[in-house]
């Protein structure tokens, strides 16, 4: 029971050491690849020639970017909180399966 406290304790020193460092988040640089597709499409001619179309479009891009780049956010976190609570939680490391491979590296 010491062993998995102890464990349990470096296991959490160690998430709030490293959440500093993943803290900044993830970063799509919106607004360079929504400049980047403005130009494609005007390229293209698939915008109004017009100025206020294309800061339109450039805004409609750069709003549809930080919605996938907050929602890329969001799952990382919520993919990571996953990992560590499986990481923490995990009491059992002789699982059936944890055996059946034991056995088979015999």
């Amino acid at each position: 029971m010491k062993k998995i406290w102890a464990s349990g304790y470096f296991s959490m020193v160690l998430a709030v050491i490293s959440h500093g460092a993943l803290a900044e988040g993830i970063d799509l640089d919106c607004e360079t690849l929504s400049r980047q597709i403005v130009d494609r499409l005007n390229a293209e001619e698939l915008l109004a020639r017009s100025e206020p179309g294309r800061q339109r479009a450039l805004a409609i891009t750069l709003d549809l970017c930080r919605g996938t780049e907050a929602s890329a956010q969001q799952q990382h976190e919520a993919g990571r909180q996953e990992a560590l609570d499986n990481w923490f939680f995990e009491q059992h490391p002789e699982k059936p399966g944890n055996k059946r491979l034991k056995n088979l590296k015999r």
